[in-house]
């Protein structure tokens, strides 16, 4: 127990100065987890709550029946239950579900397919009036069999439609507190007005399911939020942060600690790194590179120690890639004026000074870890491996955007490197005759491309923190006209056919000429520009055990409940 009492100590000693946050006897033997990702909501799977840092909060929390591991890769959670393909007609995709009996939400209602009637109706595109962040493969399910308060469900697929990632529907985050969502209704079960298409009522759930379950710090009522995982969400405030703690009705293998603590961003630990002021108090840390001026967890040998790379920085590696998405309207209305204002961004410099080692990524859709990916990387982007002033000047005035361009880029700040990022474009399409305005905020997010911004620096999947997947189809469609992820509202019917078959393609072979035409009509509309692979920080004490690096969606707490603060 010495590192434990050395924390206690050393603690001890800085509560009471105004850096630390949230310091208590209850908190002396909290592991504390930095993200750089906002958390707003319960619900990961609406827009907002999607692309901020949710997922990364909150995946042992709300698991479902698979996660992404540290590679991204689908894994099967058989604490939820089990997922099984039936033969029952070899021209469509049918999934049988069991539940598992002792699943049980915090509050004592056990876990039933009511989660997922409700999941598959606010993500299949169908019922209007609910905003998830993808209708990826859910838009392909024809039906889901569920009797209200049953412990299994029939998962039916339309014809010609088996959704490649099928093992990754369902997942973590996705299945929200059905009973939440019907008492605030005023119905007795979900699965009801879903199967009646019950407008009215539908109407109502969905309202509950986009905003009912909003987190906002200072104001968080934990029995209002039931958990599912081997963690609930205790506490939640700016200066404490967002607390863990040890479900105590969770039926598999214990938590490792029974009390976390995660700084997102507008918190107490996270405002201090971004002004200079971080300090030893950080055990664990994901963060993109460069977010903030101070990176130095404790102690000071930056490592994992169990199950994890070999001693030493954790890898920057990452499955998404940074790019510069334009909205579709305003200055950006027409593809030629979007292209003008690529012609002049220095991808070749970006790429050297802050891409932190990571090559040019000429990939729209594919991430770095996928075999067809350098294959596609040598055939596309070459017009546009540095800025070229003259043709960015000329294209723009031919654009009918005029001489005088003006282009508002945002991010989701404080971030220091994209704040470098912004100052190198505006230098260099100065040169052009286009003024690039740096319009950063800590309130960005989707509504405000083609509103106060023109163009937003993301990831892939249009993410603001840890973003990718192995699979990269889901993020795909983020090009799809129909799709909410969609941010930038690009509409091409050829692409959106092109990842509706993408989608349903298993082997590479069939994948690669798919891939290739819709890159092509990409870099011809240009609705983003993809920069380089984004590099992260991935940093934890020695004083932490089994912290393995994710390099996919839910970051490096992928694992967090077996987390463990070393007894050596």
């Amino acid at each position: 127990m010495r590192s434990r009492a050395l924390l206690a100590a050393s603690l001890a000693m800085v509560c009471g100065t105004a850096v630390v946050a949230g310091c208590s006897q209850d908190a002396e033997f909290s592991v504390n987890y930095l993200i750089d990702g906002a958390v707003t909501t319960y619900n990961t799977e609406t827009l907002n709550g999607g692309i901020g840092g949710g997922q990364m909060a909150l995946a042992r929390v709300l698991p479902g029946f698979s996660y992404l591991g540290p590679d991204g890769r689908v894994i099967a959670d058989t604490d939820i239950g089990t997922a099984t393909p039936q033969p029952v007609d070899p021209s469509r995709l049918t999934v049988n579900y069991q539940i598992n009996p002792r699943a049980v939400y915090s509050d004592g209602v056990p876990l039933t397919c009511d989660a997922m009637m409700l999941a598959w109706a606010a993500h299949s595109g169908r019922f209007s009036g609910f905003e998830p962040v993808t209708t990826a493969g859910y838009r392909d399910i024809e039906r889901v069999e569920c009797t209200p308060g049953a412990k299994t469900a029939t998962v039916t697929f339309r014809p010609g439609r088996a959704y490649r990632d099928w093992k990754g529907l369902f997942g973590a985050g996705t299945l929200i507190p059905p009973q939440v969502v019907a008492r605030a209704s005023g119905v007795p079960d979900v699965v009801g007005p879903i199967s009646r298409g019950d407008r009215r009522v539908l109407g109502q759930m969905a309202r509950i399911w986009n905003t009912g379950l909003s987190m906002t710090p200072g104001e968080f009522e934990s029995a209002d939020f039931p958990a599912l995982g081997p963690y609930r969400v205790q506490d939640y405030t700016r200066d404490g942060g967002l607390v863990l703690s040890a479900n105590d009705r969770w039926w598999g293998q214990p938590a490792g600690e029974q009390q976390l603590t995660l700084w997102p961003r507008s918190t107490a630990m996270s405002d201090d790194f971004a002004d200079g002021k971080g300090d030893s108090k950080v055990d664990v840390l994901d963060i993109g590179a460069g977010t903030y001026s101070a990176v130095d967890p404790a102690p000071r040998r930056q490592s994992s120690t169990t199950a994890a790379p070999p001693p030493g920085p954790m890898p920057p590696a990452s499955l998404g890639v940074e790019r510069i998405v334009m909205a579709g309207r305003g200055v950006f209305a027409t593809s030629a004026a979007r292209r003008a204002f690529a012609a002049c961004v220095p991808r070749d410099g970006l790429a050297r000074e802050f891409g932190r080692g990571a090559p040019i990524a000429n990939n729209h859709l594919l991430g770095p870890g996928d075999l067809l990916t350098g294959a596609l990387d040598a055939e596309f982007g070459r017009d546009y491996l540095r800025a070229d002033p003259e043709r960015a000047a000329r294209e723009a005035r031919e654009s009918g955007a005029g001489a005088a361009m003006t282009v508002r880029i945002g991010y989701l700040g404080p971030d220091m490197r994209r704040g470098q990022m912004v100052a190198a474009i505006t230098a260099s399409c100065q040169r052009a005759g286009i003024t690039v305005v740096d319009a950063a905020s800590d309130t960005i997010g989707p509504a405000s491309l083609g509103a106060e911004v023109d163009a937003l620096i993301t990831a892939s999947g249009n993410g603001f923190a840890a973003t990718g997947a192995a699979d990269p189809i889901r993020d795909s469609y983020a090009f799809h006209r129909s799709d909410p992820s969609n941010i930038g509202r690009y509409s091409n019917a050829r692409v959106s056919a092109l990842i509706d078959q993408l989608a349903v393609t298993v082997r590479p072979a069939g994948q690669l000429p798919l891939l290739r035409e819709i890159e092509l009509l990409l870099w011809q509309d240009m609705p983003a520009l993809p920069l380089f692979v984004e590099p992260r920080t991935r940093l934890s004490g020695d004083n932490v055990d089994n912290v393995v690096p994710g390099n996919a969606r839910v970051g490096t707490g992928w694992n967090i409940d077996r987390w463990m603060l070393s007894d050596t």
